[in-house]
């Protein structure tokens, strides 16, 4: 747990009737916040809001994030060798961060267009998924 911050006092002081409920997220995520929650506390698990840049060099993807993003995640939860599942591949940012901090990654993706963005993205790493060189023993 961490000291809750100075801003708190102030923030608190005035809290709005959506501060006193649970305000679901606008984008519709499932997440929520309750701000009440913090009333009367010294110290308080950390945000659950994760601060990063909002630029990004994508620009074939709509929903194009930084790739500190997925690193953040990838470092929290896998070991060197683990396997990343992305299951919306998008333009795979994931993929990538995943197989530069040597990991191995699966992408899954609706789209041919973006899986064909990423193919070329990944060229120059070897993955077993695109290799068609391949050869594996019959079961």
């Amino acid at each position: 747990m961490v000291p809750v911050g100075e801003w708190a006092q102030t923030r608190l002081r005035n809290l709005s009737e959506t501060d006193k409920t649970r305000d679901e997220s606008n984008v519709g995520s499932g997440f929520g916040k309750n701000i009440s929650n913090w009333l009367g506390r010294e110290k308080v698990y950390p945000t659950n809001v994760i601060h990063l840049s909002t630029e990004c060099n994508n620009k074939n993807h709509s929903a194009a994030f930084p790739n500190a993003l997925p690193e953040w995640f990838i470092k929290l939860f896998t070991r060197e060798g683990d396997v990343v599942l992305d299951p919306f591949m998008g333009s795979g940012t994931t993929i990538l961060v995943a197989g530069r901090m040597g990991r191995s990654a699966i992408g899954i993706e609706i789209l041919p267009e973006y899986c064909e963005i990423v193919r070329e993205k990944i060229a120059s790493f070897q993955y077993s998924l695109f290799d068609e060189r391949a050869e594996y023993e019959s079961p």
